[in-house]
């Protein structure tokens, strides 16, 4: 095993608690591979605006990977490395099939995120994770009445969701829509929605070109997630490590498997493989 350079993470299931919160543990760990040297990097399907503060606040931060790999940013200088977005006439086109569909849908632009307006006011029939995800919502998503005339002001769309809480419906959905739009990649973070981007925008492919810019090989790369959104970069790593609460699916490919998210699984990760003589 080579020396780690590099500690990607998932956010929402993997650094934080169920509390959406850092313990101090985690913080301090976090903190003692940075003094180390290494990047430390998270790696999200949030945008920058949907970045807690506690993320936002560590000061040892400089690149991100946001939006599942459809934004790679110098944080610092604030400063994009790669954007990678769905072309409008495929956003319209999915638009349109989400209409048919008893969903709610969004789209992220430009680091800002639209709904139409009378999905924004359904939020709280579809977040089933509790108040702090219908704030959330409700904060990040400006409601607009025309969905397709806003799409039309945009250059590309870096991110677009549906949300349901029929459960079968979301994994047929996941299961379908692949076949029906291949130039479109489809995954999860949580287990009411479904995320699509462009397909060159996955977590995985982001580590990489991170990796490539800084000039580290890929082997010198720690990354931790937990869900669907994670299988490209824990691939990809050097070390992919899933979370115990992690989906099945991702505990099968990961080198190792890190005690849950509520129990400073990210902290005993980089203990085990940064912190050895």
């Amino acid at each position: 095993m080579g020396k780690i350079k590099l500690i990607a993470f998932d956010l929402d299931g993997t650094l934080f608690n169920d509390k959406k919160e850092i313990t101090p543990e985690t913080f301090a760990t976090l903190e003692h591979a940075a003094e180390m040297g290494i990047e430390i990097v998270p790696a999200t399907g949030r945008f920058w605006n949907a970045i807690p503060d506690s993320i936002r606040a560590m000061k040892f931060i400089r690149y991100m990977i946001s939006l599942n790999g459809s934004e790679i940013a110098d944080v610092k200088e604030m400063k994009s490395l790669a954007s990678f977005t769905i072309p409008i006439h495929r956003a319209e086109t999915l638009c349109r099939v989400f209409d048919e569909l008893p969903v709610l849908y969004d789209f992220v632009a430009d680091g800002q995120g639209y709904m139409r307006r009378e999905h924004h006011e359904r939020i709280p029939e579809v977040m089933i994770l509790g108040e702090w995800q219908v704030k959330v919502m409700r904060d990040l998503r400006l409601p607009v009445d025309d969905i397709y005339a806003e799409l039309r002001q945009k250059s590309g769309v870096q991110k677009m969701q549906i949300y349901t809480t029929d459960k079968i419906l979301r994994e047929n959905l996941l299961k379908s829509l692949p076949f029906v739009f291949p130039n479109a990649l489809f995954t999860s973070s949580v287990p009411n929605n479904i995320e699509i981007n462009d397909p060159k925008a996955n977590k995985g492919d982001g580590l990489k070109f991170l990796a490539g810019y800084l000039g580290l090989p890929i082997e010198s790369t720690l990354a931790f997630g937990d869900g669907l959104n994670d299988m490209s970069m824990i691939q990809n790593a050097g070390i992919g490590a899933a979370m115990s609460n992690g989906i099945d699916e991702l505990k099968a490919i990961a080198d190792y498997i890190a005690p849950d998210n509520n129990h400073d699984g990210v902290a005993e990760g980089i203990k085990k493989f940064c912190f050895v003589s």
